[in-house]
């Protein structure tokens, strides 16, 4: 009996040491018993772009227990662009940025690789910027001066170049730049005319070049690269050849107003109405370049239903000017200050070139309509043709005029040898 006592007293004894364990445990703070306070963490900001406001505060709890897995990624209110850790890489790229003096291309592969990329590179890359100048430049041809009506007889152009042209549509297509250098976009209008040897005689003249006119509007960019040399253009068309291009009308109103010209006869033969829809890269590589003296080699390629060929040839300058690859010839004053360079220009050039002709539209006819009356059979196209021009430029800050002199070699069999005078005029405003 005396045993079994015993063993009561101590179960008794156990149960309320354990008892007194969970009151003290449970009991509520007081000014002898502190509660006990949460672990505080000071948010850590030097990772997050400048300018960030936040709704928490500053002190966030810190969880007691299994640590919640970090978001790998960090995304600000007022952007939509993730950056893949939360070093200081972003914003030394944002730092990049406002330390260039123009502003860089987005539409370049390289300039949103650099972007989106999560690694900060020790060295930044050279990047591709936008021209924040405004060009706008007429060109006319015509073989007038040359005292003859023929072939090439007239042409017009118009270009307007502005920064704003950088979020045309179409901009995905031109031919990306993988280096540095400066972007300008443009958008242009163009109308030729084209002749027999004679415009006196009506009807059909076979074995002469047939009537034939177009009008299309271009979309294009080209990169500048002074560094290496170097300059890409790419451009892409779109329009219609025949009489909807209004050439007839253009010629009969010239001669109507020039007195001593004839109405011109056979345009009722020319090529009929067909698509224009045409793309084409120029290549400028410079290989000498001295202070009075000036040489590059250029090449290019046009694809499409008007023309098709590829065509390489070089250009020569001399005199007092600029570096070819400083701009495109011309800037406002106060740029032209900024990188010392000459205010006026005067200088002389020489063009050559040889062209492989694949496809002429103006010789031929159109690709899809094939109702016209007369064309040159594809046998009788000259396919390497011969082109040189002189000429001379003057520059005077944001003006430049520029005269040039064309010869071009015979494009079908029996033809002869043509030339015609370009007058272009240009502002940067």
């Amino acid at each position: 009996m005396k045993r079994a006592s015993f063993i009561i007293l101590i179960l008794l004894s156990i149960l309320s040491c354990s008892r007194q364990k969970e009151d003290k445990f449970f009991q509520k703070p007081n000014k002898e018993t502190p509660a006990r306070k949460p672990v505080l963490a000071r948010r850590d900001t030097r990772s997050l772009p400048a300018n960030t406001s936040y709704k928490q505060e500053p002190y966030i709890i810190k969880p007691v227990g299994k640590k919640k897995k970090e978001s790998k990624f960090i995304s600000p209110t007022d952007t939509n662009i993730n950056f893949k850790n939360q070093s200081s890489g972003f914003q030394d790229k944002l730092d990049y940025l406002k330390s260039m003096e123009g502003e860089i291309d987005l539409n370049e592969p390289v300039s949103k690789r650099f972007f989106s990329s999560s690694i900060t590179p020790i060295e930044f890359p050279p990047m591709i910027m936008l021209s924040r100048e405004h060009f706008f430049k007429i060109s006319v041809d015509n073989d007038i001066i040359d005292y003859t009506d023929r072939f090439y007889t007239n042409g017009i152009r118009i270009d307007l170049i502005s920064p704003f042209l950088a979020g045309n549509p179409l901009g995905k297509i031109f031919i990306p730049y993988w280096g540095s250098g400066i972007n300008y976009y443009g958008l242009s209008i163009v109308q030729n005319l084209y002749t027999p040897s004679t415009t006196k005689t009506g009807g059909i003249l076979f074995g002469d070049r047939p009537y034939a006119a177009y009008l299309y509007f271009g979309c294009f960019k080209i990169t500048n690269d002074p560094m290496k040399k170097f300059r890409l253009s790419s451009e892409l068309d779109f329009g219609i050849i025949g009489p909807l291009s209004f050439g007839e009308w253009v010629q009969r109103s010239f001669h109507n107003v020039v007195p001593s010209n004839n109405e011109p006869l056979g345009w009722e033969y020319q090529i009929q109405n067909d698509l224009v829809l045409n793309y084409q890269v120029t290549f400028d590589k410079g290989v000498l370049e001295q202070k009075w003296v000036n040489l590059n080699l250029v090449s290019s390629a046009s694809l499409g239903t008007l023309y098709t060929n590829i065509e390489g040839g070089f250009n020569f300058r001399t005199g007092w000017m600029n570096p070819y690859f400083a701009n495109l010839g011309i800037a406002k004053r106060d740029k032209l200050k900024l990188n010392h360079l000459h205010k006026a220009q005067c200088y002389i050039f020489v063009k050559g070139s040889g062209k492989l002709v694949g496809y002429d539209a103006t010789l031929e006819g159109g690709l899809l309509n094939k109702t016209n009356v007369y064309t040159i059979p594809a046998s009788h196209i000259s396919r390497l043709n011969f082109q040189t021009s002189t000429g001379l430029t003057i520059t005077y800050g944001g003006f430049q005029i520029e005269a040039e002199q064309f010869f071009l070699s015979p494009e079908f069999t029996n033809g002869s040898w043509h030339k015609w005078v370009h007058i272009g005029l240009t502002f940067c405003f």
